[in-house]
């Protein structure tokens, strides 16, 4: 539960943040991939089936500079046709995770798409439509995944990995730092927790198919999580925590006020990087030097 001192924390970071920001809440992927390319992300291959793009740490004399990577995971990617049918390519139109990734300044920064998003036609011709439907937290999507996070640890040198999610990036960052003991911690933005909760609230059909990170086990001495939720948001309302949230501290859960699913959070987020204190306090260790 965010306290009143929370609120105007909260308020004061906001307006901090607005002023003179150049991001959009949510831009096109297509500018998203130039400015990646145009601040030095490159591509990274795992499997053909996900992309993932990796800021390459500065080196000195071989050696790595940054022990942490920060990792990026996009959402759900296309809408649904009358929220009835699955769009034939996943890809995203607009995104969050990408800006949030571009304003990053860590020295070790990946954009993580979820399996079959930025793929060619021939490409998507080997991915079954249920990893991007009932099943985009199945077994598959989190394999791949972990296997994408795998090859950015090898090739970026660190030794610890930092997940922040959006909407159903951040369930799945979840699902994927449990089996993972070098996640050091995992921030959600506006993402559901407890599936169940969250598509019966909604009147979806069941997600067969996909994990659901309030059935998962309390890793033993595992990672740390934060997890920011806009009181205003009605595509994964606050609601959507569910059973998840009976296992965390009260302290690691940000209600923000007046915010959405999208507007606002690239906003708030580049306001963290720039070391304004509401979020940075907030987010304590999490995205830490390292």
């Amino acid at each position: 539960m965010v306290t009143r001192r929370g609120l105007w924390l909260w308020a004061w970071g906001a307006i901090i943040g607005l002023v003179g920001c150049a991001l959009p809440a949510s831009f096109g992927v297509e500018r998203g991939l130039r400015e990646l390319a145009d601040q030095g992300f490159v591509p990274i291959d795992s499997s053909p089936h996900i992309k993932a793009w990796l800021k390459q740490p500065a080196t000195t004399q071989g050696r790595v500079t940054s022990a942490v990577l920060h990792v990026y995971l996009e959402g759900d990617g296309a809408a649904w046709w009358g929220q009835r049918f699955p769009p034939a390519d996943p890809t995203p139109r607009t995104s969050v995770a990408l800006p949030l990734a571009l304003t990053d300044p860590h020295a070790s920064v990946a954009y993580l798409a979820r399996p079959c998003q930025f793929l060619e036609a021939s490409g998507r011709a080997d991915c079954p439509l249920q990893w991007w439907t009932h099943a985009r937290w199945g077994e598959a999507a989190v394999a791949l995944t972990a296997q994408a996070l795998d090859r950015l640890q090898e090739v970026s040198g660190a030794r610890e990995l930092v997940l922040v999610g959006h909407s159903g990036g951040g369930t799945l960052a979840l699902l994927v730092a449990v089996r993972r003991p070098v996640v050091r911690c995992v921030v959600t933005i506006a993402s559901p927790l407890d599936l169940q909760v969250w598509s019966e609230g909604q009147g979806m059909t069941a997600l067969t198919g996909s994990l659901n990170p309030a059935d998962l086990p309390v890793p033993a001495g595992g990672f740390q999580e934060r997890h920011l939720q806009g009181d205003e948001d009605r595509v994964v309302p606050a609601s959507s925590m569910g059973r998840y949230g009976e296992r965390l501290r009260p302290e690691h859960v940000m209600r923000v006020p007046l915010q959405g699913h999208s507007q606002g959070w690239v906003q708030r987020w580049r306001s963290a990087q720039s070391g304004h204190a509401p979020l940075v306090t907030w987010l304590g260790g999490c995205l830490g030097p390292g």
